[in-house]
């Protein structure tokens, strides 16, 4: 690794880390639940804000565009910040994801079309819709949260220069973190109608499909 590659990762991962936390405050004030921010959940979104970061901007050096680095940290910041409200909350912050979504979508568009990459904006589109659409209807059919479907389609716009088996890659892990979140669910006394979040799952799978 290079010394220009050195910085861009180092400032990503700073970027990163000073950021989830402010935002999933931001996130948390707009569903109302400020006491849920916690000194744990401030660190925790730190760490994993600085590790996928650093992550992301790795992402854009491979594929030679290093202006892809700024909207895959900002989208990895939003979508990190988006599943540490659920996590606390089962709530998604609306306002927060939206908000997101214009500003993921309008930088990648930007950092794409100057290097004239249109096939990875088509992709990023197609992506977000299929993702979206998947979790509606998971939304319609099993008792998913409607906030799930907005931070799918967020995770979705990160996905333009990805290959399909970082796709495979983040499937399966979304399949086994929500299949240990049903285990620790059962195995503390729950039911088939508690409820638990997806969004760290979601998070997790987006971010192993953006970055590997």
């Amino acid at each position: 690794m290079s010394w220009q590659w050195s910085v861009a990762v180092l400032a990503g991962a700073s970027c990163s880390g000073f950021t989830v936390p402010s935002l999933t405050d931001r996130g948390l004030r707009q569903l109302g639940q400020s006491e849920s921010s916690t000194h744990v959940l401030r660190i925790v979104g730190a760490v994993v804000g600085v590790l996928v970061g650093a992550a992301t901007t790795l992402a854009a050096l491979r594929v030679g565009n290093l202006l892809l680095a700024v909207p895959l940290v900002a989208w990895g910041v939003s979508v990190v910040a988006a599943s540490c409200c659920d996590a606390v909350t089962q709530r998604i912050p609306t306002a927060l994801v939206r908000q997101a979504i214009v500003v993921t979508g309008v930088l990648l568009t930007c950092a794409l079309s100057l290097s004239g990459d249109w096939e990875s904006v088509l992709v990023s589109v197609v992506a977000a819709a299929a993702a979206g659409g998947v979790a509606l209807l998971c939304w319609r059919f099993a008792d998913a949260g409607y906030g799930d479907a907005r931070l799918a389609v967020l995770g979705g716009l990160g996905l333009g220069h990805t290959s399909a088996s970082s796709l495979v890659m983040a499937l399966t892990v979304i399949v086994l973190i929500t299949a240990a979140q049903v285990v620790t669910t059962f195995a503390v006394g729950g039911n088939r109608r508690t409820r638990f979040p997806m969004g760290p799952a979601l998070a997790a799978g987006f971010v192993v499909a953006a970055t590997a």
